[in-house]
């Protein structure tokens, strides 16, 4: 029944079907006339006429206004929805044939609206955000994603089905909607996750949460990103995490299978921690073909037993080959190579490249050639007769390797008092390098029992496995961990580390205590040289520079060297560094008294003598002295037994009696001679003097009418006694300066 219960002066309640709506009451339409314009109107929303033609829907808002539509609209509430629904789906396909993006929490019912009453005979003009003023705008904006949902989803079955990325979809409807429109799609979705998960295992790259996610809604998608459906996250990282055990162990098996000489990319993996290390070797880096088979053969026999991930050998053997191919074009095989190639090889690389980095390339060359040259060679290439890289020796060959300085006093301060930026796991780390002189590796495989009591009162072990010195232990009987004595600070901090990473062990059932997991991330072990990278940055944020003014780089190994700098300024045996630093021979802790002694001696330079007397000396001043003479020399200054006129004298005793005291000049020429800021003004004076000087000779020259003075022995003698008095002024000046 459709009639008025009440009027309120320009305005009517009516009852339609039990609903109560306010319309306004106007003389034109008097009460039949609206009763037949509601009944039409909810007869077109019954009929669905409004799929051919709207003109009626618009006729009946012109009458009614826009709240009323509505609300006359849901007095036949499942027929008004349909109709919202239809349109809702046009709004849809009309919108994803142009390149709008939707950003938006949900998708405006206002356009909805406009669609539906949109019509060329019957013009609307009206705000459709406000349409809705007094009815729920919840089930509209849900039939708008249905709709979305609707027309979206068949789009992106095909490319799950063909394994395509959905990243394109995600610009236009966003990584939230995609999230759950393939959650109402749960068996297509699991299939299409397994299929990208597996490819990752066929093409034999690492597989991650955040690969997947970006692969499938695109790059610009984050991991665990705001809004996204729960099961959709919770199901990405389920099939991630099994396609990760997966590779864990079929990766390795699969080492041997990888290694075909078919294959110009071998890619290699190793067990680390939780995860696994990529070796990848590119035989396509070989630029010719004839070689890549010999190289093939040599690395499948050096990678049968264990595989190093670090092993770079490899890549120093293809610039050698193509070097050797690029001055001898006719060579094809290793057999063609002869000393004459080698020769010319290594004269070519001491015009770029480092001694030590030519030693590394040859070593690698010759272990090739050792293989090539044995009955074990099955390249079935020409073999060579000999090893051309055996007769070239590499004399004092530890002399070209660079040796890792020291931290000085200076460093060390200025970054202790940043190293509070950094966070606690990475302090720790830092505190154990310093304390210990423990290796990289060592730190970081540091197992859940390597702390132990030792059996003084108070004292604490630290127990590690030395990897470097492992094989050789073994091989001499002793034990797998060494030991060294720790502070009951660092053990205290150590316990604590032990303690957080307690649930993650067990989870993955391996005992390493730096075992982390970020969120998003999956679970790995410590990366030092992320935290050797963050330590640079603090020291080029903070500018911690060393002695000489140049930036410090800070590396793991410089720790271990500055302990044993320390223990041997302090007195320690050599016993007592061996022990330390875990060596099985005394050669290499005498290696570290030889720098520590060298490095004393430097200490005593030119700087040196500068700050303590306010002099200069010159590096070839100092060369001549030892050590010990340095120290001498220094009595000799503070006893002022060395003073001459402004300044002091370098001259060693054992060269015999000064020969310049009977020259006209004296120590202002002399190369022994060391001055300082202090007697600037005086050499400013005695400079002043001599130009006067020059000038009254030149003008007497000048009176008795001789041009050719420049000759005279006494005109030369004043010259260079001035040319002496301006080249001490400028120095000194100089070096004040700077």
């Amino acid at each position: 029944m459709i009639k008025i219960t009440q009027r309120i002066t320009a305005s009517a309640v009516w009852d339609i079907e039990g609903t109560e709506v306010r319309l306004p009451y106007r003389k034109v339409y008097p009460e039949p006339v609206m009763r037949k314009k509601i009944e039409d109107y909810r007869s077109a929303l019954e009929s669905r006429t409004y799929e051919q033609d709207n003109t009626g829907l618009c006729e009946a808002f012109t009458v009614f206004g826009g709240i009323a539509f509505v609300a006359i609209g849901l007095s036949c509430r499942e027929e008004f929805l349909r109709c919202f629904s239809y349109y809702a789906m046009q709004f849809a396909r009309e919108w994803a044939d142009e390149e709008k993006r939707l950003k938006s929490k949900y998708i405006g019912y206002e356009y909805v609206f406009a669609k539906m009453l949109q019509n060329e005979a019957v013009r609307i003009h009206y705000d459709f955000r406000y349409i809705l003023d007094q009815a729920n705008g919840g089930d509209f904006c849900q039939m708008n994603e249905d709709a979305f949902a609707e027309y979206w989803i068949p789009v992106i079955l095909p490319l799950m089905k063909s394994g395509s990325s959905l990243a394109e979809v995600a610009k236009r409807v966003g990584d939230v909607r995609v999230s759950r429109y393939l959650m109402q799609i749960p068996a297509q979705t699991l299939a299409y996750f397994k299929s990208i998960a597996g490819s990752y295992t066929k093409r034999r790259e690492l597989i991650s949460l955040t690969k997947m996610n970006n692969f499938i809604l695109g790059n610009d998608s984050r991991t665990e990103f705001a809004g996204a459906e729960p099961d959709f996250l919770k199901l990405l990282k389920q099939i991630t995490e099994e396609e990760t055990e997966i590779q864990r162990t079929r990766f390795i098996k699969e080492n041997r299978k990888e290694m075909s000489l078919y294959k110009d990319v071998w890619i290699l993996y190793e067990r680390h921690g939780t995860g696994l290390k990529r070796l990848t070797v590119d035989f396509c880096k070989v630029n010719q073909p004839s070689f890549r088979k010999e190289i093939k053969c040599f690395l499948k026999v050096r990678f049968s037993g264990h595989i190093r991930a670090s092993d770079r050998s490899c890549l120093s053997i293809f610039d050698a080959v193509n070097r050797i191919c690029e001055m001898n074009g006719c060579i094809r095989y290793f057999s063609d190579i002869d000393h004459i190639d080698v020769k010319k090889l290594q004269l070519s690389l001491e015009q770029e490249m480092d001694q030590s980095k030519i030693m590394t390339m040859f070593s690698a060359c010759r272990t090739l050639y050792r293989y090539l040259c044995s009955d074990g060679n099955d390249s079935k290439l020409p073999k060579p007769h000999s090893n051309p890289f055996e007769s070239l020796h590499f004399v004092n060959a530890k002399k070209y390797h660079k040796i890792t300085p020291y931290i000085p006093d200076k460093v060390i301060e200025e970054l202790s008092d940043r190293l509070e930026e950094l966070d606690e796991t990475d302090r720790l780390v830092f505190q154990i390098f310093s304390e210990t002189g423990m290796r990289a590796k060592e730190v970081a495989f540091l197992e859940e029992d390597c702390l132990e009591t030792a059996r003084y009162d108070g004292a604490v072990r630290l127990k590690y496995i030395p990897y470097k010195t492992l094989k050789a232990r073994r091989c001499n009987g002793i034990g797998e961990y060494h030991r060294v004595y720790i502070s009951a600070e660092l053990a205290e901090k150590i316990k604590k580390q032990i303690t957080a990473s307690e649930i993650l062990r067990r989870e993955h059932t391996l005992p390493y205590i730096f075992l982390h997991q970020k969120k998003g991330y999956k679970a790995a072990m410590l990366n030092v040289e992320y935290l050797i990278t963050k330590i640079n940055k603090l020291i080029h944020k903070y500018e911690i520079c060393d002695d000489s003014g140049e930036l410090w780089n800070f590396t793991s190994r410089q720790c271990r060297k500055t302990l044993v700098v320390n223990m041997i300024e302090n007195g320690a045996t050599t016993m007592e560094l061996v022990y330390q630093l875990g060596h099985l021979n005394q050669s290499t802790v005498m290696q570290y008294y030889a720098e520590v002694k060298s490095a004393r001696l430097a200490e005593m330079n030119t700087r040196f003598f500068k700050e303590q007397f306010q002099l200069l000396l010159s590096n070839e001043q100092l060369a001549t002295f030892s050590e010990e003479e340095r120290r001498l020399l220094y009595v000799d200054f503070r006893l002022g037994k060395r003073r001459v006129e402004f300044g002091f004298c370098t001259r060693k005793l054992c060269d015999g009696a000064c020969k310049s005291r009977s020259r006209s000049v004296h120590c202002a020429n002399c190369p022994h001679l060391c001055t300082g800021m202090k007697y600037l003004p005086f050499w400013k004076k005695l400079l002043q003097a001599q130009e006067a000087q020059m000038q009254e000779i030149i003008k007497g020259y000048q009176r008795v009418e001789i041009a050719d003075y420049e000759e005279y022995i006494e005109y030369r003698q004043e010259k260079q006694l001035l040319a002496a008095y301006r080249n001490i002024v400028e120095t000194i000046e100089k070096s004040g300066g700077s």
